[in-house]
């Protein structure tokens, strides 16, 4: 008997006109507001202002994060939330009573360089008291953008390198927290507080003072805005991390000596606008150093171990960690009331809780492919005499 062909119509594809471009380039605009936005929350959240306040920061940077990166908020949520307990617990810092330092930096200052502290030294041979040259501007742009770029470099590392993001986000995190409790444990004055309390001579504190003669007031409002401690010089979180950013781009040919540039000019600015010491500098380039080395070495430990339980059939998502001592004890307990010890060929009887126990820590650590060599006792149940549920061997 003849089959009469059946003739099914192919789809129709829509063209994407217009308006469906233009459509996708709004939701573009309204991605890249968001972050903006987020970020700029993040900033706020920094500030001295009540809890409830920092509360509703936080919430709606959430959401802004959540709209502009949608599938990725289970990483970046984690992001926003550790940036933002950082911004909140950065102002309380220098409220613990631990006694300011002033001399220990400056001694140490005066050892390296012969005598000299260099923040004095810049300063009375390249500045003019309120006068913004290129110098200044340079210095000034570099020492502000530690505000922004470090967010847009873990977000550029996240969307062309999620190894590397990994990385640059745990040792990013490790150096902030880590600054924090260094500041909160002994806090340092930097230059400019020094000198107009008399511990060294005179330092400028340039960008108030070139902010205050463009725009009066200006710069005390960002300062609050940032919610900065002026105790915590020691380390300094602002030559931190950009030297974090050039040991994660010295991966990249090409990119490597922008991130060098980018720590050296950020050291030059921080010492030249008076507002860290030297030493602090170097401090925070050894604890992002110390912090980065960490990180990779844990990442690498991690892989590695997921590695090895992809090769044995385990679930990779368990990672490195065993069972416990007291399950195990527990398991051994489980198991000395099901396995067969007499010759009797009848099965033991089981009971189904214990049964259930049983099946659920075996199938933790089974590879799936037992067989003749697998050193794991095949077990399946079985219906047995009055309906009960027995375990065979």
């Amino acid at each position: 008997m003849a089959t009469e062909a059946v003739l099914v119509p192919a789809p129709v594809r829509r063209e994407r006109g217009p308006r469906s471009a233009l459509n996708k380039a709004v939701w573009r605009v309204v991605r890249v507001a968001c972050l903006i936005a987020a970020l700029w929350l993040l900033m706020l959240m920094r500030s001295e202002s009540q809890f409830g306040t920092n509360l509703l920061y936080f919430a709606l940077a959430l959401a802004a994060t959540y709209v502009a990166l949608g599938a990725a908020f289970k990483v970046w949520g984690f992001y926003v939330a550790a940036f933002a307990l950082f911004a909140l617990l950065r102002g309380y810092a220098d409220g613990l009573g631990a006694t300011v330092q002033y001399d220990y930096p400056i001694d140490v200052e005066r050892a390296i360089f012969f005598g000299t502290i260099p923040t004095i030294w810049l300063q009375e041979r390249l500045y003019t008291f309120a006068h913004l040259g290129p110098l200044e501007t340079y210095t000034m742009a570099v020492y502000l953008s530690y505000f922004f770029v470090p967010h847009v470099m873990a977000l550029a590392l996240w969307k062309y390198d999620r190894e590397r993001f990994d990385c640059y986000a745990l040792a990013f995190f490790a150096t902030l927290y880590l600054g924090l409790l260094t500041s909160a444990i002994l806090p340092t004055a930097p230059p400019w507080l020094a000198g107009q309390l008399g511990y060294i001579p005179h330092v400028y504190q340039v960008v108030p003072d070139i902010a205050g003669e463009v725009s009066p007031g200006t710069y005390q409002s960002a300062y609050e805005v940032a919610g900065a401690n002026p105790v915590a010089a020691m380390p300094s979180l602002h030559a931190a991390v950009p030297f974090l950013m050039a040991i994660a781009l010295w991966k990249y040919r090409w990119v490597r000596w922008v991130g060098a540039l980018y720590a050296t000019s950020m050291l030059l600015a921080i010492t030249y606008l008076g507002e860290h010491y030297v030493v602090d500098g170097l401090a925070g380039w050894g604890v992002a150093g110390a912090c980065w080395l960490v990180a990779a070495g844990y990442l690498a430990r991690r892989n590695a171990n997921s590695r090895v339980n992809e090769r044995a059939g385990k679930d990779p998502m368990r990672g490195p960690f065993r069972r416990p001592r007291p399950l195990n004890a527990l398991l051994r307990l489980l198991k000395s009331d099901c396995e067969v010890k007499m010759p009797d060929p009848d099965p033991v009887a089981c009971n189904t809780f214990t049964q259930r126990v049983i099946l659920a820590f075996e199938h933790t650590e089974s590879d799936g492919n037992a067989g003749p060599q697998s050193s794991q006792i095949n077990r399946s149940t079985s219906q047995g005499k009055g309906g009960e549920h027995v375990l065979h061997d």
